[in-house]
């Protein structure tokens, strides 16, 4: 059984990724994302309406799964509490991009793709990242600052930043999915 001690995390062995993946994917007490304005819990799987273009409603329960504070549909807090959340508008009226993206075969369209996202989030590096998990999510893994801290130690980087150092989290990434035979190569 993997247990989790610093020393151990520094030590990551990428022939135990199954026992590493088996620890984290066991049952633990995260919060439920309620859809806004609504006791419905988000299903993030079912969101992201692999095999279909993304609906408005997919893309704003998505933006809500990934940071109920700021990327809910509505403010929901501050001088323009209740009024449509400037992040997320950006983001819906540029829901063609992000579907076209999706459509388009393996490897196209990343630099404008890049581009878009940097129009929309301006700041918010792993925001961006989202845009791309959530149009190609089995190309482009998920992550947030958890995440790359993890990464950071077992690879003894700095965490990642920039579309350079992201490229090298995927790659590590699918290294583990192809130990714990999660994918083939």
């Amino acid at each position: 059984m993997f247990v989790i001690t610093s020393s151990k995390l520094r030590e990551f062995d990428i022939n135990k990724a199954r026992e590493f993946i088996d620890y984290w994917g066991r049952p633990h007490t995260f919060a439920s994302v309620k859809c806004y304005d609504s006791d419905e819990e988000v299903n993030y799987i079912e969101e992201l309406n692999i095999g279909n273009r993304l609906t408005e409603q997919n893309i704003k329960r998505l933006l809500r799964w990934k940071d109920p504070r700021m990327l809910t549909e509505k403010t929901l807090s501050g001088p323009d509490e209740g009024k449509d959340n400037k992040r997320v508008l950006k983001v819906l009226e540029r829901r063609d991009d992000i579907n076209q993206f999706r459509e388009s075969s393996i490897g196209t369209g990343i630099d404008d793709f890049k581009r878009v996202t940097r129009e929309i989030f301006p700041v918010g590096f792993v925001w961006r990242i989202f845009l791309f998990h959530i149009a190609r999510p089995h190309e482009f893994p998920i992550a947030d600052r958890n995440v790359f801290k993890s990464y950071s130690i077992h690879k003894q980087v700095k965490i990642p930043a920039n579309w350079t150092e992201y490229e090298d989290y995927i790659d590590y990434f699918f290294q583990i999915a192809i130990a714990a035979n999660i994918v083939s190569e």
